[in-house]
């Protein structure tokens, strides 16, 4: 259930790297023009040359921000893929 708002409202969880959200992250899958983009968080691991994330903060499509933001310790989380 959306609430109504419909996709105006997704709500996600944001990557933070030195305090700021960058870009998705891109996975070459071979030859061919298709390049598969992401912003999930779990991406942001530090391998194959991605940025590492610090923190998470929760997001919304129409652009709005939480001002908290909840640090990442990778020891817990491992560095195997998700």
């Amino acid at each position: 259930m959306d609430g109504g708002f419909g996709d105006a409202h997704a709500g996600a969880a944001g990557v933070l790297v030195g305090g700021s959200e960058p870009g998705p992250v891109y996975f070459d899958v071979g030859s061919g023009s298709g390049v598969l983009a992401t912003s999930h968080w779990s991406a942001y691991d530090g391998r194959h040359g991605r940025p590492r994330a610090d923190a998470l903060r929760a997001v919304c499509a129409c652009g709005w921000r939480s001002a908290a933001e909840y640090p990442l310790d990778w020891s817990a989380i491992g560095d195997r893929p998700l």
